[in-house]
């Protein structure tokens, strides 16, 4: 392996953890609030009304200490029983998520399965459903994050709510910010998501929020520390029911104020941006996308060239230009690089990372796309050389 460039600084492309901006770390570093403390309430509360318009929603969003995953245990804890028949969709890793977690809790699953790197289709959906008329809640992702496949949510939601009034639970942790979530008005009854992703922060924070009818079905499952009724009694005055973790929300508040001021329509339009650039370049340079029917704007799974080891590939980039790239998983692994757009993460740093993966993709063997090295550089640039829609 060649030796590190010189003066070369860590920077990540992951889809989570993503970058953490420096507002956010220097709120995190305010220790001498009390997490029992009316100021510390007055925060935690303007954190959740902050939270609604990103997911779209009048209700209150439960905010836990947790990881992502926690959430999707949280929501499927309170809104089912043991025996009750779910549907769940399984297109990658996390739609394995919530197949797992309905065996843990005892809940018999019709799932619909789906191959990785493609999105389910509405009438997939129905008919699944169709299939299981006792079926009480159907559990989904928004953006599968182990293939960069996005589902379309707006159109799933809108095809299963002629038919059928279950409960509708979508995991929205790596798309959330990136895509346009709009609870009320889809008719979505749970929305989940996580802290280290769209919201640019480190890991340990999870939201829950529920609709105004989900509130009105939880089950009488026994629970504990995902109460999430318990718990939204306490945070309707900023109060959580278990110590929280209060360095994080401080972070939280910072970037939610940042996310205020843009505007969910500019910020989803961002990513949009970005990830247009991101899909030129991956052209450009003679390679292929991977979820190439559904493409998501947090992401970008690109495959890896036959005769490139993506292993060592993935090695390179961190070891010598300091760029962390997600790779596959399972069946997946050394056989797409996963290039990440997510929060915090401007025009540059785009070009940085494309950059980047030019250079290694080249040092390991691959001869590029007809117009050589920088092809991805410049396709990029054009396409970033057009505003934003929004703006």
């Amino acid at each position: 392996m060649a030796t590190r460039d010189l003066f070369t600084t860590d920077r990540i492309f992951c889809p989570g953890p993503t970058p953490v901006p420096q507002a956010a770390l220097d709120a995190s570093r305010d220790t001498a609030i009390y997490h029992r403390s009316d100021e510390f309430y007055k925060i935690s509360r303007r954190c959740t009304e902050l939270l609604k318009p990103i997911f779209g929603t009048k209700e209150d969003p439960i905010i836990l200490t947790s990881s992502g995953t926690g959430a999707m245990e949280a929501v499927f804890v309170n809104l089912t029983a043991p025996g009750d028949q779910v549907v769940v969709v399984n297109g990658g890793k996390f739609g394995e998520r919530w197949e797992k977690l309905a065996a843990a809790y005892q809940c018999p699953a019709e799932v619909l399965r789906v191959e990785w790197g493609r999105a389910p289709t509405p009438d997939d959906v129905v008919k699944a459903l169709a299939r299981t008329p006792q079926a009480k809640v159907l559990f989904l992702q928004a953006n599968e994050t182990s293939t960069g496949a996005y589902y379309p949510i707006q159109e799933i939601a809108a095809a299963v709510r002629k038919n059928w009034d279950g409960l509708l639970v979508v995991d929205c942790i790596s798309s959330l910010g990136a895509h346009m979530m709009k609870m009320d008005a889809w008719q979505i009854d749970a929305v989940v998501a996580g802290s280290q992703k769209g919201f640019g922060l480190p890991p340990g924070l999870a939201f829950a929020s529920l609709s105004a009818r989900a509130w009105t079905k939880l089950s009488k499952r026994p629970r504990f520390y995902f109460d999430l009724e318990r718990e939204r009694k306490g945070q309707a005055e900023g109060r959580s029911a278990w110590t929280p973790a209060h360095t994080l929300i401080m972070a939280l508040h910072s970037t939610l104020e940042t996310f205020d001021r843009i505007g969910i329509d500019h910020l989803v339009a961002h990513h949009a941006w970005l990830a247009r650039a991101c899909r030129a370049a991956v052209g450009a340079m003679g390679l292929e996308l991977f979820a190439n029917s559904a493409p998501s704007d947090a992401l970008t799974a690109l495959t890896v060239p036959v005769k490139v080891d993506g292993g060592k590939l993935g090695k390179r980039l961190r070891q010598r230009y300091g760029m962390f790239f997600a790779g596959g998983q399972d069946q997946l692994k050394g056989k797409i690089v996963r290039f990440a757009h997510l929060g915090f993460v401007n025009r540059f740093d785009l070009i940085d990372g494309v950059a980047a993966l030019e250079f290694a993709l080249q040092e390991e063997g691959w001869g590029g796309g007809p117009e050589g090295l920088g092809a991805g550089v410049k396709a990029a640039m054009a396409q970033l050389a057009l505003r934003p829609e929004s703006s």
